[in-house]
């Protein structure tokens, strides 16, 4: 009852009335009333407050080669020049632009809020236009893709008396709403007399979607009364809107009512679609009896075959209305809308055009930077003509000049130098959408990740495999030495081929860098040093190797033997590496202790501490430490 006693006053009143309740849009459209909005637009419904999100997101990556993953890459974060400092004031991380031009930050006007730029009481037309957020991060800045402000708004009707309309019992006729200027797209509802009664839809009754106006297919004597359009809100979640129109009389004469075809009174008509949008077609006639709509499709206007209509097609209205959800440029083509009743057939064509967002078809990737090379970066893309490919460097746009040539799609950097790392951007865009893709060029100084100390010990007769973390970029090489006689070194060139050059045929390298001694001698003790290096540095490390006899078999005598390919990992932190020695076991004896029964040791010399010595049942999760006393304490009985 509430909102029958408001529409009244409504239709009483040549007022326009707004209620506004808090809420920002989440649709991404954009474009002017007359057609469906940009893919990427936001919508603010509040009059309060507009809320953009940034869609630059901080997150860092930039790949390098190292030691630690099987596909010899990992994350490494480094500051590049120019940006400024990151800290956690989320007004040096982000800044915003507003049609190219930098937005001033104002406590009455605009605010950063974790990224998001606030608009305080945005004004039409004044806060309308293309926003771009840029991010700043370890890798240097990110700009966004463009985002179209629009501001939702509903002018009121034009108050001005409408004249009657006077039409014979059988007549077609319409009632036209003439909708006032609003954004977006409304919903249109007609309603007759007072007490108001909401105008039914049906086979005989049409309201178009695209003006609000009501054609009736034959009037009849109860059709007489006052007729008022109402547009409302299409999205009352985020805010709600409603207007109505003054009323228009109608008055149906008596009279009979004459068979006749059909003939369209409202036809489809030629249609510009964003892919992904809806598209709607409607067809109205005016045969008596009443006629059968039939929908088909063709590709081209002269073609005889027909297509059947896009899968996700629906009708609704009394087949009145076809719409086309999630339209894809497949669907493009001729569609026509034949009517039919026992007197006639009556059809029309109307046109379907798609346009395709702009849209990258290539990857991104990392590229080693060679210094004193070029290197072009190429992206590849689709969408409707024209489309702009612009390129950027830590948000700033590059231009073409003596070090940045661009032509076409492609960038081309020249004379390559340090200071060219770090990320660059390639943004497509055309009316209808934008997209992007993100190149890194990347140069990382060969850097060992840890420190080392304390010398190594390896088993007679075992394989030993040490393991050095380390991480360098572009592609390297590493040198493994023994005293100062190279036993393997591997090479990795641009396209990650890797050749490994065998000197000690005892030694090998596996594919993380990692020096491999099968079958221990005494004569594998010594020194050995890791090395690795770039075109931007080098830099290695170094450890002794100590090679000691394996357990006898009286020490051995109280214990079970360890099972085939049990693995024993000795940590030993030594100058400027980690090292982990892997022992693989083919057989290996173990000591027995009364006073740790569940653990197995090594037997140690009388003066060696070991470290993660015990192989403990399985109820313990890792190895355990031991210093010289533990290991003393464990072993006195021995």
């Amino acid at each position: 009852m509430g909102f029958q006693i408001r529409l009244l006053s409504l239709l009483l009143s040549s007022v326009f009335v707004t209620f506004a309740l808090n809420g920002d849009s989440d649709d991404s459209r954009q474009g002017p009333p007359e057609r469906d909005a940009h893919p990427r637009e936001r919508i603010a419904y509040r009059t309060d407050l507009a809320i953009l999100p940034c869609t630059a997101r901080r997150r860092s990556s930039t790949t390098t080669y190292s030691s630690d993953r099987d596909d010899v890459k990992m994350t490494h974060w480094h500051q590049p020049p120019n940006i400024p400092d990151i800290n956690n004031n989320n007004d040096r991380l982000y800044e915003w632009k507003k049609d190219d031009q930098e937005v001033i930050l104002t406590p009455s006007k605009y605010k950063i809020v974790d990224g998001e730029l606030h608009i305080l009481s945005p004004r039409r037309p004044d806060d309308e236009g293309k926003y771009q957020c840029i991010a700043y991060n370890e890798d240097g800045a990110k700009i966004s893709l463009p985002t179209y402000l629009r501001i939702a708004y509903m002018e009121p009707f034009e108050p001005t008396v409408r004249l009657p309309i006077v039409v014979n019992e059988g007549d077609t006729f319409r009632i036209r709403c003439v909708p006032p200027d609003h954004y977006p797209s409304g919903k249109y509802n007609w309603y007759k007399d007072v007490p108001h009664q909401l105008v039914q839809q049906d086979k005989r009754i049409f309201i178009s979607n695209k003006n609000g106006d009501l054609f009736f297919r034959y009037a009849t004597l109860q059709d007489s009364g006052n007729y008022s359009c109402v547009l409302s809100d299409d999205h009352p979640s985020h805010g709600y809107y409603i207007v109505h129109s003054p009323a228009t009389s109608v008055v149906v004469r008596p009279g009979s009512i004459t068979s006749r075809p059909p003939h369209v009174v409202l036809s489809p008509e030629i249609v510009h679609a964003v892919e992904g949008q809806t598209v709607t077609m409607q067809c109205f006639d005016d045969a008596y009896p009443v006629s059968k709509t039939v929908w088909k499709r063709r590709v081209r206007k002269e073609d005889i075959d027909e297509l059947p209509l896009p899968r996700n097609a629906v009708l609704q209205s009394h087949d009145h209305l076809l719409v086309l959800p999630d339209v894809r440029r497949e669907s493009a083509g001729y569609y026509f809308c034949e009517v039919e009743n026992e007197l006639g057939r009556s059809n029309i064509l109307a046109r379907l055009s798609v346009n395709v967002p702009a849209k990258v078809t290539s990857l991104g990737k990392d590229i080693p930077l060679r210094l004193g090379n070029d290197v072009t970066l190429e992206a590849t893309f689709e969408g409707t003509s024209p489309v702009t490919v612009t390129w950027y460097r830590n948000a700033n746009e590059v231009v073409t000049n003596s070090k940045y040539v661009i032509k076409g799609d492609a960038l081309t950097i020249t004379d390559l130098r340090f200071t060219d790392r770090g990320r660059y951007q390639c943004m497509v865009q055309n009316e209808y959408g934008a997209d992007q893709v993100f190149f890194n060029l990347v140069a990382v100084e060969p850097t060992i990740v840890k420190p080392m100390k304390d010398a190594q010990t390896a088993i007679l007769g075992e394989t030993a495999t040490v393991v050095v973390r380390w991480e360098a970029s572009p592609p390297f090489m590493i040198n493994w030495r023994q005293r100062d006689t190279t036993v393997v070194t591997m090479n990795m060139d641009d396209k990650r081929a890797v050749l490994v050059t065998i000197i000690n045929h005892r030694m090998n390298v596996t594919k993380e860098g990692y020096l491999s001694i099968n079958d221990v001698t005494a004569a594998d003790e010594g020194n050995y040093t890791f090395s690795v290096s770039n075109q931007f540095g080098h830099t290695e490390a170094s450890n002794q190797l100590l090679v000691i006899a394996p357990p006898t078999a009286q020490s051995a005598s109280n214990i079970p033997l360890l099972a085939v390919g049990a693995i024993l990992a000795l940590l030993i932190i030594v100058g400027a590496a980690v090292v982990v020695w892997v022992v693989m076991k083919r057989r290996r004896d173990r000591v027995s202790s009364p006073i740790r029964p569940d653990a197995a040791i090594v037997r140690p010399n009388a003066d060696e501490a070991f470290r993660v010595r015990l192989y403990i049942d399985d109820n313990v999760a890792v190895n355990e430490d031991f210093g010289t006393d533990d290991t003393r304490a464990l072993t006195e009985d021995l």
